[in-house]
């Protein structure tokens, strides 16, 4: 029972708060490190050291990031275009335009250090905390999405601390064919372009399993990369890019439309949907059956050249294969290989779905050059 209330909202019961106030550690990532500042306890709440702990959470500890106004009782937290902005003795916080209320206030320690309940890393940084009772211990874990998204950036800073952090040494198959395998191939990449001013926008990241997509764009491309996580690492990595195009024949970009992710309770069915989908209508087994797939006209269409609506549509021939099929309730990517233009090709299809029909298609098409000018043999697939 203690177990539950404290991995709900790290809410300690009277009788087990003299206890635990004498002994609580915390543990970033499976790594359990003595803090001068320790954890303490209020209201029965337990709170953790702002700054030590995100400073080990990757932000920069300088008055740049994190930033204390002595008048106002306030910090600011600056880090990858997001401010976070709470007062000491408030249970709210503002990240960007939103505001999120907390367990317990904030609170000031006799020698000045700023804490904050424990559920603030998960609220407001969007970390996996829990409770590990048998070691009393705070666990704050780095979600597999954070980790893909934070390699991603390594392209535009040019730092490959996160991929020093979360690619496998060891085991790192590569299906970009232009990079090597292993870790050190992408660390070398990283810093050929540092300085190249780059800067790439996450819009959807998507979680199956081991398995992390990531839909993103920079001034020059499209990208679908997805990366395979074993024991916390990533081990494996598949991508497919594409220039960016003019607005479609109905205004929309490559990128844009919905991003919030729903229906979790239904992510087998739609990735089910999705693979008959890609069997009956792109592979072409069973084309009249398209219609039954969308909602009438209702549908909303990102492909470059194609406007909206099911009557927009022409069935897409060329389709070979499906390789991989990965989804996140109503969001589910396909992966095909297909003789597009009289190329072979990779062909990412993103689909929205909403009450069993697809809603929404983004699509990403990259051709697979000729053997002699890979530079591993592990195939785009």
């Amino acid at each position: 029972m203690l177990a539950g209330l404290l991995v709900a909202s790290f809410s300690v019961p009277a009788f087990a708060a003299e206890k635990l106030n004498a002994g609580i550690k915390i543990v970033i990532d499976g790594q359990d490190e003595a803090y001068a500042d320790a954890p303490m306890m209020q209201n029965h709440q337990v709170l953790l050291p702002l700054r030590a702990v995100v400073t080990k959470l990757g932000f920069q500890d300088d008055n740049e990031h994190i930033v204390w106004n002595a008048d106002e009782k306030s910090v600011t937290l600056n880090r990858d275009n997001t401010k976070i902005y709470f007062r000491v003795g408030s249970q709210v916080a503002n990240v960007g335009d939103k505001t999120i209320s907390l367990p317990s206030a904030s609170v000031l320690s006799e020698n000045g250090k700023t804490y904050v309940p424990a559920d603030f890393f998960k609220q407001i940084l969007g970390k996996q905390v829990t409770w590990d009772i048998s070691t009393q211990s705070v666990q704050i874990t780095t979600s597999n999405k954070e980790k893909a998204v934070a390699v991603l950036k390594t392209f535009d800073t040019g730092d490959p601390a996160a991929i020093e952090k979360w690619v496998n040494p060891d085991k790192y198959i590569q299906h970009n064919l232009g990079f090597a395998n292993g870790r050190e191939a992408l660390i070398g990449a990283i810093k050929r372009i540092k300085g190249a001013g780059r800067t790439s926008d996450m819009i959807r990241v998507i979680e199956d399993g081991d398995y992390v997509l990531v839909h993103h764009f920079n001034s020059k491309r499209a990208l679908f990369d997805i990366f395979r996580f074993e024991n916390g690492k990533i081990v494996e990595h598949w991508d497919n890019l594409q220039d960016i195009a003019a607005l479609n024949p109905s205004g929309h970009t490559m990128v844009d439309g919905a991003t919030k992710i729903t229906d979790l309770n239904k992510t087998e069915a739609n990735k089910a949907l999705v693979k008959k989908f890609a069997e009956d209508v792109l592979i072409g087994k069973n084309p009249g059956a398209m219609p039954s797939y969308f909602d009438g006209d209702n549908y909303i269409q990102h492909n470059p050249m194609i406007g909206d609506g099911l009557t927009k549509q022409g069935v897409i021939s060329g389709y070979d294969k499906i390789h991989m099929v990965i989804g996140e309730g109503n969001f589910v990517l396909a992966v095909s290989e297909a003789n597009f233009g009289g190329k072979p090709s990779a062909i990412y299809d993103l689909f929205r779905l909403e009450n069993g029909k697809i809603a929404e298609h983004w699509d990403i098409i990259d051709s697979i050059p000729p053997k002699d000018q890979w530079k591993n043999a592990n195939g785009k697939f």
